[in-house]
């Protein structure tokens, strides 16, 4: 249940901005299923809480999910996310980042023994040149994936990801995953074009997985009101050709403390 990865810095400029008149604290609910087009329809609720706040030149982000199922099937997701950032300014038009974060995401049967959890860490640098034709930043990330219980085998990557946003606020974001070990191999790249106003943000990204083999398209909207953040999301998966395209669906709301 995983939500993308937003520009490092537009949209983290963005939340800072949405929030200053705030506390920083987030508690919101959506709603989603996996595939409208399937012929047993699941849904899920979520209720979220995040917290996200600057302390000069330094970020703190928290939040978490438990998702569960409305359907027949009656599984139970918890998903949790912390993130660490500092900023160091060189000079007026530039800025070095380091970050760190750490996502968790576990999954219970309740009608049924066990489950299975896993977790991902990430170190993070990143540059930001910031000129007159636009917003330049560069990032490169070495995340850890490690299982919790009944998971994957642990696994080390790197992540590479190149940003431009305009002058008038229009973004594009391309960006590289590759495991290092146990094995080298292509994981996908994300290509993104996003669009942010005073109270809207919007994001079209296409991700591809497993050396190409694997295609999505992935829509996104939030809208900024004084409190509220309604927002919602389209998703269409196995764009190959080779099995039935899924089209997923979320809506939800969040308000602001």
């Amino acid at each position: 249940m995983q939500k993308p990865i937003c520009f490092l810095f537009l949209f983290l400029s963005l939340c800072g901005a949405a929030a200053a008149d705030t506390i920083g604290l987030r508690a919101g609910v959506y709603a989603d299923t996996p595939d409208l087009t399937a012929e047993e329809q699941q849904f899920f609720i979520s209720p979220q809480l995040e917290y996200e706040q600057s302390f000069g030149n330094f970020d703190v982000y928290a939040g978490g999910e438990y998702t569960f199922s409305l359907g027949k099937l009656y599984p139970r997701f918890f998903f949790a996310e912390e993130r660490l950032g500092f900023r160091l300014p060189l000079g007026t038009r530039s800025e070095f980042r380091i970050g760190l974060r750490n996502e968790n995401d576990l999954r219970f049967q309740p009608d049924r023994d066990g489950g299975e959890g896993g977790g991902r860490v990430k170190p993070e640098v990143s540059y930001g040149l910031f000129l007159r034709p636009g917003d330049f930043s560069l990032a490169l990330g070495a995340p850890l994936s490690y299982p919790l219980w009944g998971g994957e085998a642990a696994s080390f990557g790197v992540e590479a990801t190149a940003a431009y946003v305009t002058p008038f606020w229009l973004g594009f974001e391309a960006m590289v995953n590759l495991t290092a070990a146990p094995a080298a191999a292509f994981e996908g790249m994300k290509f993104a074009v996003n669009y942010t106003g005073d109270q809207f943000y919007g994001e079209l990204a296409l991700r591809a997985k497993e050396s190409f083999s694997d295609f999505s398209l992935r829509a996104e909207f939030n809208y900024f009101f004084n409190f509220l953040i309604p927002w919602g999301a389209l998703e269409a998966g196995n764009l190959t050709g080779i099995d039935a395209i899924s089209l997923g669906a979320a809506i939800g709301i969040k308000y602001r403390f």
